[in-house]
């Protein structure tokens, strides 16, 4: 599910930038090695695959393509001619074993649901493409034809340059296709100082098509975390680290439309800092910021599930949406977070007891309930208006059960 929605549940935003918006060495050290995290290596696998899968295709289609002309000369006797012997097996692994992999390939970038595997299909399509190419030219270098080495350095280029095949199937490719080049050669009786010549040249071929294919890897990983920075730039509020009001709007409107469909119900928590603005005046705006980060990780915290996410939703307000909330007490997260503020035991002089705290009002939608995500949010609202007015420095829930009471008029229960 978690992949359906996308929701970044980290409280500092995308893993691997410092605050001041640069890339921090931990992730460059992870752009070197060509891995990552494993829940951002996910992402970037989808994205390199993504970027490299037109490549492919086209590349997939050429080959293909070139498949069918150089099989028509050999039909028609325009190359040096070879015996029905040797002729025969060439045209049965290019026609019976090469094309049919090759096709296998080339669906792996159409077909969405071959897509999802595309990096080891393509990798397994194109070394049994590449075996049976060193077979067929070693038959026919044995048999005297020159240019033993030709199809097999085509065939290296093609599957680490073109396929987009990431850092470890390249390697493994890579291998698999110059061991093949060496054990068919020596197997079908290659002369051996045509065989050590070719090996020379399709070995220094195979380690320069993958050392471009690592490095064309790596610079489209560092690309991959400059595009995480911009758009966490554009998603997350810049004091907090947590996504900013039209972040929320955005996850708020998919997690709901998710909730309806699966018939899940929704919570939504809004907290504010109680006397704020006299705590900013009396303190100090620099204060007044450490005390809005303070804040804003206990509610970065109380958002553990993958669908869960929380928000500035505006200068000392913050939101926190609970998809399917579990337990019975819709009360314990919210007080929990009303707790925890006040054992940060930060001093204010307006506050209750002399240390800051915070209200909180919160309201579920059921399965059935016929309100929309706007009401739901208007109910929190009120219910943490409500809190206020009741003396700040607790919690109001809005009774699930009364989804269809209209707005201004709820029940709402669960004082501190």
């Amino acid at each position: 599910m978690e992949g359906q929605l996308a929701v970044q549940t980290s409280p500092s935003g995308a893993t691997g930038f410092t605050e001041a918006g640069s890339i921090d060495a931990k992730t460059e050290r992870e752009v070197e090695r060509l891995r990552f995290a494993p829940g951002t290596e996910a992402e970037f696998q989808s994205y390199f695959t993504e970027r490299s899968m037109a490549r492919a295709r086209w590349a997939t289609a050429i080959y293909l393509a070139l498949v069918a002309v150089m099989t028509a000369i050999n039909m028609r006797g325009s190359m040096a001619p070879l015996s029905e012997a040797i002729l025969q097996p060439i045209y049965l692994l290019r026609l019976g074993v090469a094309c049919p992999a090759l096709v296998l390939i080339l669906a792996a970038t159409i077909v969405p649901r071959l897509q999802h595997h595309y990096q080891w299909i393509a990798a397994s399509g194109v070394i049994v493409t590449g075996m049976s190419v060193m077979i067929m030219s070693a038959l026919a270098a044995a048999a005297g034809q020159p240019q033993f080495q030709m199809g097999d350095v085509l065939i290296v280029v093609y599957a680490t340059l073109f396929l987009g095949l990431s850092s470890r199937p390249v390697v493994v490719v890579g291998a698999a296709l110059m061991l093949s080049f060496v054990g068919i050669g020596w197997y079908l009786g290659v002369p051996g100082g045509q065989l050590i010549f070719a090996s020379c040249v399709v070995f220094a071929t195979t380690l320069m098509s993958v050392l471009s294919a690592l490095r064309m890897e790596r610079l489209l990983r560092a690309n991959f975390v400059e595009n995480r920075l911009l758009n966490d730039f554009a998603e997350r509020d810049g004091l907090t680290g947590l996504y900013n009001r039209r972040m929320f709007d955005n996850l708020a409107n998919r997690l709901w439309l998710q909730a309806q469909r699966n018939r899940e119900s929704l919570q939504v928590i809004l907290v504010d800092i109680d006397h704020f603005k006299p705590y900013n005046d009396l303190y100090g705006h620099q204060a007044g910021d450490r005390c809005i980060r303070r804040v804003a990780s206990i509610i970065a915290r109380a958002a553990k599930r993958p669908f869960d996410f929380c928000a500035r939703y505006g200068g000392e307000e913050f939101a926190l949406v609970l998809y399917a909330p579990s337990g019975e007490d819709p009360t314990a997260l919210p007080e929990q977070i009303r707790r925890e503020t006040m054992a940060l035991k930060i001093q204010h002089a307006h506050g209750e007891d002399g240390i800051l705290t915070v209200s909180i009002g919160s309201a579920t939608s059921g399965p059935d309930a016929r309100r929309s995500l706007v009401g739901l949010i208007q109910r929190a609202d009120e219910a943490l208006y409500r809190a206020k007015q009741l003396g700040r420095n607790r919690v109001l829930h809005v009774d699930s059960a009364e989804s269809d009471t209209p707005t201004g008029a709820f029940k709402v229960f669960a004082l501190k």
